[in-house]
């Protein structure tokens, strides 16, 4: 794969934030890479901006310390290294390592995915239920439940959540929660988001909303009967 970082430093002479290096020629300078390296990309939301360079970790680092690095609250990076051959040769990229960022602006810690297909329907007697499913599939780590929150005009708490529900292992990754009986004709908004006991949650804010009904269908009316002898 080509680099346009790659092109720069071997023929400009530029570091990954363009800083020109080297050594001074009669025609500028230069960089001369002698052995192997990765180079470290990151992307918002898992689009990675691959025309700018992040950090260059020697082949035999075991981490890295990306500079300059400002993520605002509320934000999810998602950083990917690709191995460079001595000829400026990228190979595909690595697994994503994601980061994180909350709405104060800490860094938390692994979270499992985000739950998906999340649905809400009426049931009897003025109660909700939520349905939702779950993918493993490149999970940073397994989720321990899913926490609900439901707002019913004042916004979410996401520092309280109103119930909780355990994931389960051995499932067909289906899950479901059915509420108390709610306030008949009120609408409530239901987010649910995934967490790991002593990692993270995560920092989904979708929801689906649905109006509690408690009175049930209006009565038939008009209902006749007829018959007849055999």
């Amino acid at each position: 794969m080509d680099s346009k970082f790659l092109r720069a430093a071997i023929f400009a002479g530029r570091t990954a934030t363009g800083i020109k290096i080297g050594t001074i020629l009669t025609i500028g300078r230069f960089w001369v890479r002698t052995s192997r390296c990765y180079t470290v990309y990151r992307g918002q939301d898992g689009d990675i901006d691959y025309d700018n360079v992040q950090a260059v970790v020697e082949i035999d680092d075991e981490d890295v310390t990306v500079p300059a690095q400002t993520l605002p609250a509320g934000t999810i990076w998602h950083y990917i290294r690709r191995q460079v051959s001595s000829c400026g040769i990228e190979s595909a990229d690595s697994d994503a390592a994601v980061v994180v960022i909350d709405v104060d602006g800490d860094m938390i810690g692994l979270t499992p995915n985000v739950p998906c297909d999340l649905q809400a329907e009426q049931v009897a007697g003025g109660k909700i239920k939520l349905l939702w499913r779950y993918s493993r599939s490149g999970e940073e780590v397994s989720p321990t439940g899913f926490r609900i929150y439901i707002d019913s005009g004042s916004g979410f708490d996401f520092d309280s959540p109103d119930d909780t529900v355990a994931y389960d292992l051995g499932g067909n990754g289906e899950f479901e929660w059915e509420s108390d009986a709610l306030i008949d004709g009120e609408t409530y908004r239901f987010c649910v988001r995934s967490y790991t006991t002593g990692a993270g949650e995560t920092q989904n804010t979708n929801y689906v909303a649905e109006v509690a009904d408690s009175g049930g269908p209006a009565a038939v009316t008009g209902l006749t009967a007829s018959w007849e002898t055999i």
